[in-house]
């Protein structure tokens, strides 16, 4: 399925807009998503006590809200994906992140729970123009190297939740959720979108020189107006098993990373754990990430997303049950679940990015990996809404924990079919 130019180091198409260069590409994008995955994703839990004691509603109502707004981003991610394989993530990218910076100052003036439907239903469309597969999509397609590129945007942006988690809390303590809300605005808007309007000028998508000839045919009256190899690639790419393997193991994978996200804090509160100890447990997912990254980025250059993720797939479902199994110790039992955790996940954050390329080529990356990440909708959307209502219904989080972690098991299963040579020729 890969031919040459698919391959790490060969010849990438130069961007034509005359932008930055490859390496400022990679930091700039890196940047951008350290704080707009802060700003948009991890810092949300945090506004959910203040919220309720100052309104009345449920964690479960409000994660409610969150849950649409990541089903938008999903339903939205095929259409966005084949935008930036055409015409490169610069228009998308920064647009998204404007958008984001309004939602955040909108937010503070929301007094109705169903305002904050709609506002999380705009929100939607932020995240799913501006996060996650729209960078990959851009970093594969303007590099050399595609796995050292998304290397380094995943081992800058895990951190994050160490960054901005902290500094939002501070702000929240001190000033209350609607200043912090305003600071949130402001760092959106001079950090993401005008990194991304500077840095993304001139980015090609995958199959952008397909779509400059078939314009040129089009101009010239000539009667072929198709593409070469005009075969969709999300079309080739979902007839085969090994496509649905992987978008289970990405589902589950979705699935536990959504439903921690926003469900860590209330779940070390339940055990009374401190405000403060809470957000330090929560903020080492971040760094240790980005250790496991960085050793797999010095001890393993050549090694490739499918090996790693037969790695760390089953080292998730241990650091998911040792939240529950090392209770005993307390809190160093938490920070220990916390770097374990930390660590698989923030691997495998790389290998659903990586493994779609080493499967399924990079012609087309956009497009397939946006529709992994539709299919991964319901599994997604519905994590913090599910396991809102799993804790409401067994009175306690240990028997949810137990249940996610069986759920990665089975995406381990999936996933070890998905990167085995036998299903990578089916």
């Amino acid at each position: 399925m890969n031919d040459s130019n698919n391959k790490p180091g060969a010849a990438r198409p130069p961007a034509p807009g005359g932008g930055p260069s490859e390496n400022t590409l990679i930091w700039a994008l890196s940047i951008s998503q350290v704080i707009a995955i802060g700003c948009l994703f991890h810092s949300f839990t945090l506004f959910l006590r203040p919220m309720q004691d100052e309104f009345g509603w449920t964690v479960t109502q409000m994660t409610a809200a969150f849950t649409v707004g990541l089903f938008i981003a999903d339903v939205i991610a095929i259409p966005v994906g084949q935008w930036v394989d055409r015409h490169g993530g610069h228009l998308v990218m920064s647009l998204g992140a404007t958008l984001a910076a309004v939602n955040l100052a909108w937010w503070t003036q929301v007094e109705s729970l169903a305002g904050f439907f709609v506002l999380w239903i705009s929100m939607g469309v932020a995240l799913g123009c501006t996060l996650g597969n729209t960078a990959a999509a851009v970093i594969t397609a303007n590099t050399r190297d595609y796995r050292r590129g998304l290397t380094l945007l995943s081992i800058v942006a895990g951190l994050s939740s160490t960054i901005v988690v902290p500094v939002v809390s501070v702000l929240l303590t001190l000033y209350g959720w609607r200043v912090a809300l305003i600071a949130l605005a402001l760092m959106q808007f001079f950090g993401p979108a005008c990194i991304n309007a500077w840095a993304l000028r001139g980015t090609v998508g995958s199959r952008t020189a397909e779509y400059a000839r078939r314009r040129a045919q089009r101009e010239a009256g000539q009667i072929n107006l198709q593409p070469t190899n005009a075969v969709s690639p999300l079309r080739t790419a979902m007839r085969r098993p090994v496509f649905w393997a992987l978008a289970i193991a990405a589902s589950v994978h979705w699935f536990v990373i959504t439903g921690m996200n926003v469900h860590i804090m209330p779940l070390l509160l339940q055990r009374g754990i401190s405000v403060e100890m809470a957000v330090l447990i929560f903020s080492i997912n971040g760094p240790a990430a980005v250790v496991a990254r960085i050793a797999l980025h010095v001890f393993d250059r050549n090694g490739t997303g499918c090996r790693q993720g037969r790695m760390f797939f089953p080292m998730f479902a241990i650091g998911m049950a040792m939240l529950v199994t090392v209770g005993y110790m307390g809190i160093a039992g938490l920070v220990l679940y916390s770097i374990i955790f930390g660590m698989a996940a923030g691997v495998l954050m790389i290998v659903r990015q990586t493994a779609i390329a080493e499967i399924f080529g990079l012609r087309g990356y956009g497009a397939i990996s946006g529709a992994l990440a539709s299919v991964s909708i319901l599994p997604r959307t519905c994590a913090p809404f599910a396991v809102a209502l799993m804790a409401e219904a067994f009175g306690s989080y240990d028997p949810v924990i137990w249940a996610l972690t069986g759920m990665i098991v089975i995406g381990t299963i999936a996933f070890y079919y998905a990167s085995s040579a036998r299903a990578a020729q089916d």
